[in-house]
Parts: structure tokens; C-alpha cells; sequence
């Protein structure tokens, strides 16, 4: 499925490149990668390097076409055991006010799952939004469509998508349920800052789907699925505050839970982050307590060539359990980003 999807979009390009009268749909193409290296350590009885990321990607440049646009993306980790992960494989099509994406792609929801990896403060996303945002432990993307609208002055922004509803990690001929999300996002601009806000809604009828990290992995559950979530972002100078919550309904069972993310810029170069996670599954055998986050990152160029330090850790009856410590490097090998 995901080479039919590959040779249906490219075919697709094509089509459109040489209804343009371009040579070839790579002339106007942006290529980019970056790699994430980590060393990890429990300082006990686990020291670990590991290839966190090796993340390409292929897009339509600003000048390939007025309305058209294409993204192919792919990625490696050591937590895939070192094999290419197709990510995106998404057609744009824009008019106005209005755009519409085609394909497989991450559906409109949550705020941090739209904030790239590369420019976190944090070496992780949230717990919470890798489980609980409509295909999280499904590959984080769908295949479906999605419609677009926002203002002039991009003070709103709102989404509307429908997919299979099963993530990506499987394709089934004869699917029987479907997903349909919504997000809304709200921009209020002031005088050295920016506010945002806005809420995510998902209803999806789910037919024999296993939800790993939600749900014990020997259920796998048919019915209602409902979810929703609001988030709020506050930047004034140096500093971002931002949180969400999130919360899921599977026919009467409730999980839910969010995140308090901090970062104090002291200079150019360096950030101060902390953060804060709760998340409670419904699998009766994890002890759901909060994770913190305590990191430092240096910025050697940008968020191009930049170090993560990072502490995180649990903590039960007033002692710390279960504390890693991290160092990353990020570097791009194209610096135009």
C-alpha cells in the first residue's frame, strides 16, 4: 500500500509538472535531513547510545507550482531497528483562504504534534500526545483527507479530515470503520509575544483495533472512540509556557491526561527547559505517576547544530524512580531550514 501510495502521488506530480511544462517535479524540490544521536544512562546498570533520528524528507519548493505542493517523508531509529519508517507521503492543493492535503500524513490535531522534532526544547514529546492523539501508537499518521481553512491575518485556523482510521502500521482491504477529526486554532498576537489556543476533536468507529499504550495488548476494541483536546501556548520575550489536555472516551472507559512545557531563553545560545507530564492509561498492570522534565540545551547553530541535556525521571513517596539522563546532538545536513 505504501509504494502504491508513493507511485500514485509521484505519478501525480508528474501529471501536474508537465501540465506546467517543467522537465522534471525535482528541479523545485527542497532536500533536507538531520540526525539525532543520543547517549542515555540510568548511571546504574544502562548506558545506551542510540540513533534517536535519521529523518529525511522531499517537498515541492515555494516556486514549483501557484496551487500544488507534495511532501515525501522517511525516517530510521534505533527504535525501529534501524529500518526506514515511511512517514509522509501527502499532495497539497491550495486556493485562497482554503487548502486541501491528500494522502498519508499526521491528521489536524493537538498542538505539540505539529511543533517538528528538531525544534522541541524537550528530547521527547509528551507521553500523553504519543498515546492519545488519534493515531498515536498507530504510526501517528492516517490515510485519508483533509480540508483547510484560515483567515487573512491567520488569527484562525480550522481543519476537517476523514481516514481509514487504523494508523499505518497495517492496511486492511476491507476496512470497516472511519475517522474524522477537527482542530481549531486560535492566534492572538500582542507586542513581544504571541498567545495561542485552540481544541482538537477525533470521533472514530473502531473495528478490532489494537491501541498499544492505552489499551492492554491483548484487547482489541470495537466501538465508539471519541476524543478531544485543548492546548494553550504563551510567548512573551524569552519565555514559552505551553500545556495541553487530552482526553479519550472508548465506548465508556476514560483515559486521559496532559503537560505543562516551560522554556527560558537566557541568550541565543542557551535554553533552560522544564516540564511536567501526567497520563493515565487504562491498562491495570502500569503505575501511572507524573514524569518531570530538567534539561539545558546549547544552541551551537540554531536549532542546526544544537545539545540537548536532559533529566528525567518519576517520582514516588518523595524519591526519584526510574531517572534517565541524556545528551543528544542535532545536526542538519542542509543547513537552508
Amino acid at each position: 500500500m505504501k509504494k502504491f501510495c508513493i507511485t500514485l502521488i509521484i505519478g501525480t506530480l508528474c501529471s501536474v509538472s508537465r501540465a506546467q511544462k517543467s522537465e522534471n517535479i525535482f528541479d523545485k524540490a527542497d532536500l533536507n535531513a538531520y540526525s539525532q544521536v543520543r547517549f542515555s544512562s540510568n548511571f546504574k546498570d544502562n548506558y545506551n547510545f542510540s540513533l534517536r533520528r535519521l529523518k529525511f524528507w522531499l517537498k515541492s519548493a515555494p516556486d514549483f507550482s501557484e496551487n500544488w505542493s507534495y511532501k515525501i517523508q522517511t525516517t530510521i531509529s534505533s527504535t525501529h531497528n534501524e529500518t526506514f519508517f515511511l512517514q509522509d507521503v501527502k499532495l497539497g492543493y491550495k486556493t485562497g483562504v482554503w487548502s486541501f492535503d491528500f494522502g498519508q500524513f499526521v491528521p489536524g490535531y493537538s498542538l505539540q504534534r505539529f511543533q517538528s522534532d528538531y525544534r522541541l526544547p524537550v528530547i521527547e514529546r509528551a507521553k500523553v500526545i504519543n498515546c492519545l492523539i488519534p493515531d498515536g501508537t498507530l504510526g501517528a499518521r492516517d490515510i485519508g483527507f483533509q480540508a483547510n481553512v484560515k483567515t487573512k491575518n491567520n488569527i484562525i485556523k480550522l481543519s476537517l479530515g476523514i481516514f481509514n482510521g487504523y494508523g499505518i502500521k497495517e492496511f486492511r482491504l476491507n476496512n470497516k470503520g472511519v475517522m474524522i477529526t477537527h482542530k481549531t486554532v486560535l492566534n492572538i498576537p500582542f507586542e513581544n509575544g504571541n498567545l495561542q489556543t485552540g481544541w482538537s476533536g477525533q470521533f472514530r468507529k473502531a473495528d478490532n483495533l489494537n491501541i498499544p499504550k492505552v489499551l492492554p495488548d491483548t484487547v482489541l476494541f470495537s466501538g465508539n472512540d471519541f476524543r478531544y483536546n485543548f492546548f494553550i501556548k504563551y510567548c512573551y520575550k524569552n519565555v514559552k509556557i505551553q500545556a495541553e489536555y487530552l482526553t479519550a472516551f472508548l465506548n465508556k472507559e476514560k483515559t486521559d491526561g496532559w503537560y505543562l512545557l516551560s522554556l527560558l531563553s537566557l541568550n541565543k545560545k542557551n535554553e533552560i527547559v522544564f516540564a511536567y507530564e501526567d497520563y493515565k492509561d487504562l491498562i491495570p498492570e502500569t503505575k501511572d505517576l507524573p514524569y518531570f522534565h530538567i534539561g539545558y540545551n546549547y544552541l551551537i547553530n540554531s536549532c542546526k547544530i544544537k545539545l540537548f541535556f536532559d533529566n528525567y525521571f518519576q517520582i514516588n513517596n518523595h524519591l526519584i524512580q526510574n531517572y534517565t539522563a541524556s545528551v543528544q546532538l542535532q545536526i542538519f545536513f542542509n543547513q537552508n531550514i
